[in-house]
């Protein structure tokens, strides 16, 4: 992400000040951890359904998703704390500058509600700037017309940030 930002930045096609990172899923994860890793380089990010603590995630996680975890992983919270604290954008959460709006649903089992609402929580102490909108759906949302408002979160979110 910070190559292709430096990327376009070198080209001329972005304004340094007015990148915005955004992603979905692993996406969303991605945002979250660039932001607390990179804090200079980013204007703001938007998040869905993102992972932003995969040791509280693990525990909030079925059976199923458990495995995936500790497959990717290569063990479990309790067997690789170090790495499953590394990547987790909640370790990072105190660099965090630009403002982050994350939309997440509360009935989502591949990323559970709790390490957001916790992440959340966690930046508001800090008075880090963060906006989370809640729909009652899972990880795939609610369909078109869910998609759209989502969309439209995130433009109005884009645009007063950047000052439109």
């Amino acid at each position: 992400m910070v190559a292709a930002r430096d990327w376009l930045v070198k080209e001329g096609i972005a304004d340094p000040k007015k990148i915005l990172l955004t992603g979905w899923s692993y996406g969303g994860y991605l945002t979250c951890l660039a932001l607390g890793k990179h804090p200079d380089l980013w204007a703001g990010g938007m998040a869905g359904t993102t992972t932003v603590d995969w040791a509280m995630e693990y525990e909030d996680l079925s059976p199923m998703m458990r495995g995936y975890s500790v497959a990717i992983m290569g063990g479990t919270p309790q067997e690789k704390p170090e790495l499953y604290a590394k990547i987790s954008p909640m370790t990072y959460v105190e660099n965090v500058k630009a403002p982050l709006l994350i939309i997440q649903g509360r009935n989502d089992t591949r990323t559970p509600a709790r390490p957001v609402e916790v992440y959340e929580a966690r930046m508001k102490a800090l008075g880090k700037p963060i906006e989370v909108y809640w729909y009652d759906e899972g990880h795939s949302g609610g369909g078109i017309e869910q998609d759209v408002q989502h969309q439209e979160i995130m433009l109005r979110f884009a645009y007063k940030i950047l000052g439109y």
